[in-house]
């Protein structure tokens, strides 16, 4: 199987790219991270990011390599990976759990690193102000670097020229 990660920091228009890509009849794969924030909020939990940042990003981590290894296309796009983890660790200066460091060189095909949008919105999972979301993405550039891979910039652009960058920069 062929994995594409398609990442950056908060509101650079991931989704957007994602479910464009999907429609194309593109398999894909969520963000876990939104999913544990989304489950564990309403169960009241503190494997959340503002609450115990370590256990959210180990539950992180085990989901993501969960949900990977349960897609059966040749080819999916990922909304984001293990190695994003890696930066929020480092950002929140925590240890990263194990199962990452043990599984991030050499999984992926390539990484498209989305360019931050003009404008910027926060939404339930997505509480960074500005000046954080930038951080973080520029953290996510550094930490594929770490993991030995060499991310593909995707310039600012309307979603449909997005994908066609994109899928022009495939390896099949």
């Amino acid at each position: 199987m062929k994995k594409y990660v398609i990442t950056g920091g908060p509101c650079v228009g991931k989704t957007t790219v994602l479910e464009l890509l999907a429609a194309k009849g593109h398999a894909i794969l969520p963000e876990a991270a939104r999913m544990i924030i989304v489950e564990e909020s309403v169960r009241g939990s503190d494997v959340l990011p503002w609450k115990d940042l370590e256990k959210f990003q180990e539950a992180v981590a085990q989901l993501q390599l969960k949900n990977e290894a349960g897609v059966s296309a040749e080819l999916v796009f990922l909304d984001r990976s293990i190695i994003d983890g890696y930066a929020y660790c480092v950002l929140g200066k925590i240890p990263a759990p194990e199962r990452l460091l043990k599984n991030a060189a050499g999984r992926y095909e390539k990484i498209f690193l989305l360019e931050p949008l003009s404008v910027y919105a926060k939404d339930g999972a997505r509480t960074e102000d500005e000046r954080t979301a930038k951080m973080i993405h520029d953290e996510i550039g550094k930490a594929y670097s770490r993991f030995g891979y060499e991310p593909i910039i995707v310039p600012v652009m309307s979603p449909e020229q997005r994908i066609a960058y994109i899928l022009d920069r495939l390896a099949v």
